[in-house]
């Protein structure tokens, strides 16, 4: 089973790397309310309950900030630390990545 941050960042021959870009993309639909939802988001990708569990954890984050703009402020650093990640540079554990974002 692969959680979401090695579908995300660990390139194996298990299963099928996610794009940081297209994800990034499909939660910003999710925020934003139209009409993509959490199971168009694990059907997408085939999700295992592993990579389920922490896709809930971060729609879950964005549900509960406060308005667009603390919504903006997640999506921003999700990017940034996605983007980061995926280099293989600084938060390129899921300890890390996890603990940056907060989650």
């Amino acid at each position: 089973m692969a959680d979401l941050f090695e579908r995300l960042f660990i390139h194996t021959d298990d299963q099928p790397n996610i794009s940081v870009h297209v994800f990034w993309g499909a939660l910003c639909d999710y925020v934003d309310g139209q009409n993509t939802t959490r199971a168009e988001i694990i059907a997408l990708w085939e999700l295992d309950a592993e990579a389920q569990a922490d896709l809930h954890v971060l729609c879950d984050a964005l549900d509960a900030a406060a308005g667009a703009v603390d919504k903006l402020v997640i999506m921003i650093r999700l990017h940034t630390v996605m983007l980061i990640a995926e280099q293989g540079l600084r938060y390129n554990t899921r300890t890390a990545f996890r603990n940056r974002l907060g989650l």
